[in-house]
C-alpha cells in the first residue's frame, strides 16, 4: 500500500481545490491525493474515482518528485494537451465562408475540406465559432 503524507497547509489547499476548482481534472487529482493521505490503497482509490491504477501511480510519483513549491502544478493539465486547433491558419476565411453559405455549417465543412484539406467534425467547427465569437 502506498500513502502520500501531506502537511496541514497542503491538506487545506487540496480540500479547497477539490471543492471549488473549475477544472474537473484538478478536482479529481486533489481528491485522489487526499484519499491517499487518509490511508486508502491505490486500488481502492481507483475504484472509487473511476481512474486507472497507473494514472494514480503517476500522480503520486509526480507529487512526491516535485519541489514543495511546485507540487500544485502537478494537478493541472500540461500545456498543449487536448484537441489542437486545426482552424487557426484559416481563421480569417471562416467568416467569409459563413456569409457565403448563409451560416450552413455542413457546406462550410465541405468547403474547408475541399480547399484546405482540413477534415473536422461539425462540433469542432461549432466550438471554434463559439470560442472566437463568430
Amino acid at each position: 500500500m502506498r500513502k502520500v503524507v501531506l502537511s496541514q497547509s497542503e491538506k487545506e489547499k487540496l480540500t479547497s481545490l477539490q471543492k471549488y476548482s473549475d477544472n474537473s481534472v484538478e478536482r479529481n487529482r486533489s481528491l485522489c491525493l487526499l484519499l491517499s493521505n487518509k490511508g486508502n490503497s491505490m486500488s481502492k482509490i481507483a475504484k472509487m474515482l473511476g481512474m486507472c491504477y497507473q494514472a494514480i501511480s503517476k500522480l503520486l510519483d509526480a507529487w512526491e518528485g516535485a519541489e514543495p513549491e511546485n507540487r500544485f502544478s502537478v494537478l493541472r493539465h500540461a500545456e498543449g494537451q487536448g484537441a489542437k486547433v486545426k482552424l487557426k491558419p484559416i481563421e480569417k476565411e471562416i467568416p467569409e465562408m459563413l456569409e457565403k453559405h448563409n451560416r450552413n455549417t455542413k457546406l462550410v465543412l465541405q468547403e474547408i475540406e475541399n480547399q484546405y484539406n482540413i477534415k473536422i467534425c461539425k462540433v469542432t467547427l461549432q466550438n471554434f465559432l463559439k470560442d472566437t465569437g463568430l
